[in-house]
Parts: structure tokens; sequence; C-alpha cells
């Protein structure tokens, strides 16, 4: 009986709790590296698989292996990159944003609400930038009842120079200043976002007259739309679209 042709091929299947048929021993034993040889062939199964083999392509080398280990790696790296990029993107209101954008307090709030005007306002020149933030200030201040304080207006019309003028340089001198006020009449709207129901627009109002003096114009004017749209509260689309009509180079 040649090895491979015993009762255990004859049957061809093992039912469960049936004794084994044949038995075989391998012994192993180190050597140095060297081909396949086949020293012994005892049998039509072992002839057939041997000629399949012989069909086969040779095993990779050490180098190739490193290769696709290299480019497998490298691979798995891109994939990570674009993976981040795309939730980066969803994170942003469907777009990556640029590293100025990513650094303007308040920028992604800005870009889920509207990511076109924050884009819009992101490719003005710095001249119309830092005039959309006056704008904004003054219609934050306009829309909580405080552009008519004789501390506020002073404040408003240096703005023009790109002046944060006092009280308005100094962040708790401003709230101070609103507080001790007794002519403020302090009113209420739900926030933009519809997560409270009473947002003070005053308070919201006032850190957009010292956002609105930031050196950086593109700053000046996103963080200043930032405590604009907070001022609004759930009316923001209203004031998103007065300033697009103000200045008509937001509009694309």
């Amino acid at each position: 009986m040649r090895l491979g042709d015993g009762p255990a091929r004859a049957k061809d299947t093992r039912l469960s709790g049936e004794p084994p048929l044949d038995r075989y021993l391998l012994q192993l034993w180190p050597a140095p590296p060297a081909d396949d040889a086949v020293i012994r062939e005892a049998s039509a199964t072992a002839a057939y698989w041997h000629e399949h083999a012989r069909t086969l392509p040779p095993p990779p080398t050490p180098e190739q292996r490193a290769e696709a280990r290299r480019r497998e790696l490298l691979e798995r790296e891109r994939a990570h990159r674009e993976a981040a990029r795309a939730a980066e993107a969803r994170r942003w209101g469907g777009r990556p944003p640029g590293e100025r954008l990513k650094r303007v307090n308040g920028g992604l709030v800005l870009a889920r609400l509207d990511r076109d005007l924050t884009d819009a306002i992101e490719q003005l020149d710095e001249a119309t930038q830092r005039a959309v933030a006056v704008w904004l200030a003054r219609r934050a201040c306009d829309e909580a009842g405080l552009s008519g304080l004789d501390w506020v207006a002073p404040a408003l019309a240096a703005l023009g120079d790109g002046v944060a003028a006092p009280p308005f340089d100094d962040h708790a001198a401003v709230f101070d200043r609103l507080h001790r006020d007794a002519r403020v009449v302090l009113t209420t709207v739900p926030s933009f976002d519809c997560r409270h129901d009473r947002i003070s627009q005053q308070h919201a109002a006032l850190p957009a007259v010292r956002s609105a003096a930031a050196g950086d114009p593109l700053a000046a004017a996103l963080e200043t739309l930032f405590h604009a749209t907070v001022a609004f509260g759930g009316g923001f689309p209203r004031l998103h679209a007065e300033v697009r009509r103000a200045f008509p180079a937001l509009r694309g």
C-alpha cells in the first residue's frame, strides 16, 4: 500500500465517532534555507498536488515582501488621511477649512450655520473684511438697543480707525459698565441653535465691538459675525440676509 492510498482515502469521509483509519508520522529537523525538493512520492494524490505546485509562481523574495509591507503601510496612511479630511469637511459644513478659518473664534459654528457666507467673507479683501466687521458690530448693538449709549456710540465710531476705544479695550470693564448703567433695557432671545430659551442680547452684542477691532481683518469680520449671530439668536438668518444686502460681494 502506498502512503495516502490507504483505507482513509477509500472511505473519503470520516463520520463523527468513527475511529481513525490511517496514521502518519511527520518528522521535522532544522536545515539551512533551500528550495523545496520532493524526496519521495508514494501516492497518486501526492503526485497530483506536486504537479499542481509546480505550476504556481515562486514565493516572493524577502525584498518583495518588504516592499509589499511598505506599500501596504503607505496605503493605510493615505486612507487614514483621506478619512480624516472627510471627517473634518463634515464637521465644517461640507468643505475642509483653510488654516486661517480654523483659528477663528466661532469659525466652526459659523461654517455649520452658513458655510457660503463664511467662505465669502474669507475671500474678501482686507479692507472690505474690516468694513464688514464694523457694520456687524453696529448692527449687533442696534439690535440690542445699545448703539445710542454715550459709552457705546464713541466706541462704534472709533472702529472705523480699527481702534477698541474704552471701555472696550478691557473685557471686564465692558460688562461692569453694562451692569451699572440703569438705562440699559435687558432683552433676551432664543439661542441660534435652539438649545437655550433665553440669551441676553446685550451680553452677546458687546463683545462684537471689541472683536471688530481685532488685528486680523478676517478674524475681525468672522468673530464679529459670530457675536452678532448670538445677539440675534433664532433670528440670525435675518442678520445674514442683511449683511449680504449691505455687501454685494457676499451674495455669490
